[in-house]
């Protein structure tokens, strides 16, 4: 009876030190802020600053754990395109699509208008013809009198899992 008694004790043990292993995998909902060059914003947790050579870029995030052959498939990019203070958002927004569509090889999926902390925001969903097969979301919008454009991209297959920490970004923008 004591063995089994020792038995149960170690088994149960071993149960409890194994269910501290078990992960779901799932993403842990912290989050990080960034808050230079006039623009603040929350990030998932696990996303990191990355490099870009994007025009006007402010700053660009990464999902580490999209990365194929040496680069992440899932970016952030906010910019702030070369416009003067002021400008007018539906101009500058017009300006950029009306031949960009035609000049590229990019098809548009949809385009709509957002409220970003009681402003208007332009948003124009689009897609690659070409065969990295990804979708692009550029939320186009005014803060302080300058123009910003958030380009949030993915590939095809991860663009909708995606959404919710797009949209941790760009609700969360200050």
């Amino acid at each position: 009876m004591r063995n089994q008694v020792i038995l149960v004790i170690v088994l149960l043990f071993f149960v409890v030190l194994a269910s501290g292993c078990i992960s779901d995998n799932k993403q842990s909902n912290a989050t990080k802020t960034y808050n230079q060059n006039n623009v603040s914003f929350t990030y998932p947790g696990v996303w990191e600053l990355a490099n870009t050579t994007s025009p006007n870029a402010v700053v660009a995030l990464a999902d580490p754990n999209t990365i194929q052959n040496g680069s992440p498939t899932t970016r952030v990019v906010v910019q702030k395109p070369d416009v003067s203070k002021g400008s007018n958002l539906t101009d500058v927004y017009a300006a950029n699509y009306k031949s960009f569509f035609n000049t590229t090889g990019y098809q548009e999926v949809s385009e709509g208008n957002l409220t970003i902390n009681g402003g208007i925001a332009l948003e124009n969903i689009y897609k690659s013809n070409t065969d990295d097969q990804k979708e692009y979301r550029a939320v186009w919008f005014n803060k302080n009198g300058n123009i910003y454009v958030v380009l949030f991209s993915a590939k095809s297959a991860d663009f909708q899992a995606q959404q919710n920490n797009f949209n941790l970004v760009i609700n969360s923008f200050k």
